[in-house]
C-alpha cells in the first residue's frame, strides 16, 4: 500500500509542475510501469488525461 501511496505522490507532482518537464508523457509511463497490479496501473493512468489537459491549456 505504501509504493501506490509514493507513485500517485509523484505523478500528481508531475501533472502539477509548471512549466511541465518536455519528457512528462514518457516520466508518467515510468511510473505506471512500476505498479504492481492492473487496478494500480489503471488508477495512475487517469493522470495521463490531467497531463493531457494541462499539455494543451
Amino acid at each position: 500500500m505504501e509504493k501506490i501511496k509514493k507513485l500517485i505522490e509523484q505523478a500528481s507532482k508531475l501533472v502539477n509542475m509548471k512549466p511541465l518537464p518536455d519528457d512528462a508523457e514518457e516520466q508518467l509511463n515510468k511510473i505506471i510501469e512500476q505498479a504492481d497490479s492492473d487496478v494500480e496501473k489503471s488508477m495512475l493512468s487517469s493522470y495521463a488525461e490531467s497531463l493531457f489537459v494541462e499539455r494543451h491549456s
